[in-house]
């Protein structure tokens, strides 16, 4: 028995466990962009609002770092979608080179593991579907939010405002 085979016997009953496991990290993503989509949005309404106040320092600095938060959460949350069909085809391959194909027993055995070892991959294709949807439904507005946070942010450098002064002030 190979390296391979060794480590895809080992790990396959738990690649459905690591899948599951990045499905609550992205449902965590998903819940924390959420709450961050409204308030970043009502931050950025009240900015337009009140576009006289350009040289608030609080403000600038929300602006700059609530721009970084929610882009990094949204890519964060679209790389893992399409990371989950990939982990779902992993698991296959990873479970298929654990399985003993060198006597008629052992090949008897591997007809009955081979369903198992298709199982990540459903999970794989069913979270990515899920995910797509739960980003088509809920999230539709975030790639608008950060295109609207990039021309406040144009907009305060055009102003002579940008990130190296709130880090000069640190």
């Amino acid at each position: 028995m190979g390296f391979w085979s060794k480590f895809g016997h080992v790990i396959s009953p738990y690649y459905n466990l690591i899948i599951f496991a990045f499905a609550v990290i992205t449902i965590m993503i998903a819940v924390n962009l959420h709450q961050n989509r409204q308030s970043v949005d009502n931050e950025i309404y009240d900015w337009e609002a009140s576009s006289d106040d350009l040289y608030n320092v609080d403000r600038v600095d929300r602006i700059f770092d609530s721009y970084r938060k929610i882009n990094t959460q949204y890519t964060l949350f679209i790389t893992l979608i399409s990371i989950f069909p990939l982990l779902g085809m992993l698991g296959t391959v990873l479970a298929l080179l654990g399985l003993d194909m060198s006597s008629a027993e052992a090949i008897s055995s591997a007809k009955n593991n081979f369903f198992s070892a298709l199982t990540s991959t459903a999970w794989g294709l069913i979270f990515a579907v899920a995910f797509k949807i739960v980003n088509a439904k809920f999230f539709a507005d975030v790639e608008d939010l950060i295109q609207r946070h990039l021309a406040l942010i144009k907009k305060l450098r055009k102003s002579g405002i940008d990130e190296s002064q709130k880090q000069s002030r640190q």
